[in-house]
């Protein structure tokens, strides 16, 4: 198992017993959540070498079920912040590991300017943040339309897209998702970039988002 990497670059550099204290918590969180996966969903992890362990990027995935983020953190070697629908991170039984992970509450109907900020200020912060271009659980288990919201991020930062396709575990229930054992994996690929696209030119917001999607379907053929 590789050694997480904790990423200190929030609006402030943590220091003395604060960092520490931050930095042991976090350690015991990955490692609980780590094992947890493993065993209980018999998680297989392909491609993390591709997950950078310093500087900003974004993971787009598909969206399968609420145990994504645990998922895909358990294939991170540094902290993840997600960007995630509000009626879930105000959820009392997700509320405190969204909180600890630094996620972003998002309005589901798209505008959410204060979201959008956040988010930047953590890019240019270096943080690693997870998103999901659906905007909500997939339905089918098929990748739905996905928004322009992470090829805005994306182009607006110029930081690299890491595709992740997550498989095995799609369950509805908040309570299942994370109760009911089953068989998961997660396949990481590339990291993409996206040289001469525009964030104010829709069709090159359209270009990028297709060209993310792509990349996140493509990961299936992979096993």
């Amino acid at each position: 198992m590789p050694v997480p990497k904790l990423v200190y670059t929030e609006t402030r550099q943590l220091t003395g017993w604060r960092k520490a204290h931050d930095y042991i918590r976090f350690y015991f969180w990955w490692w609980v959540n780590r094992i947890y996966t493993r065993t209980w969903f018999w998680l297989r992890i392909r491609g993390d070498q591709y997950i950078p362990t310093e500087g900003a990027a974004l993971l787009a995935a598909n969206h399968l079920s609420y145990l994504d983020a645990n998922v895909i953190s358990a294939a991170s070697p540094r902290k993840v912040s997600f960007m995630i629908a509000r009626e879930y991170y105000e959820s009392v039984f997700l509320k405190w590991m969204c909180e600890f992970l630094g996620c972003i509450p998002v309005n589901r109907t798209g505008e959410d300017l204060g979201a959008v900020k956040d988010a930047l200020r953590k890019l240019k912060n270096g943080m690693l943040l997870g998103c999901f271009p659906e905007g909500g659980i997939s339905k089918t288990g098929e990748m739905e339309e996905a928004k322009h919201g992470i090829a805005l991020l994306a182009l607006r930062t110029g930081v690299t897209v890491v595709p992740v396709y997550l498989k095995g575990y799609r369950l509805q229930s908040l309570s299942r998702s994370f109760f009911t054992p089953k068989r998961a994996s997660i396949n990481i690929g590339k990291p993409l970039t996206f040289e001469g696209e525009d964030y104010k030119d829709r069709e090159s917001l359209a270009r990028v988002t297709n060209r993310i999607v792509e990349a996140i379907r493509a990961l299936d053929d992979e096993g």
